[in-house]
């Protein structure tokens, strides 16, 4: 069974209506794949000091997302972490672009982190 559904963060309108532990273990479980993902890649403890992070979300849909209900908040936790990030507040990460597209039949997540 795969860790996390979709590479794609739940929204807050399914997160919010989980009971606590589900919420707490879905957010462990994103927390655990971001990890796992930094340490593939081989960006442990990069210390990013300042930076600039645009995520983009590519949905296997056309029906309408909203911008505001897909927070990377679990990714962050993980990057931080790891170490990859110094730390996930304003005085590291610098600003924070979160867009959305389509891909018919490959959802995903594409992080870029300029520093």
């Amino acid at each position: 069974m795969k860790p996390i559904p979709k590479p794609i963060p739940p929204s807050l309108n399914h997160w919010m209506i989980l009971p606590r532990p589900q919420m707490n273990g879905e957010k462990q479980k994103w927390k655990n794949f971001g990890e796992w993902l930094v340490k593939y890649y081989g960006y442990e403890n990069m210390k990013i000091d300042k930076c600039n992070i645009i995520i983009t979300y590519y949905f296997d849909s056309k029906r309408r997302h909203d911008a505001d209900n897909y927070t990377p908040k679990n990714l962050f936790d993980s990057f931080t972490s790891s170490g990859m990030l110094i730390d996930d507040d304003f005085n590291h990460v610098q600003s924070l672009t979160i867009k959305g597209d389509y891909c018919k039949g490959n959802p995903s997540t594409v992080i870029v982190i300029e520093y």
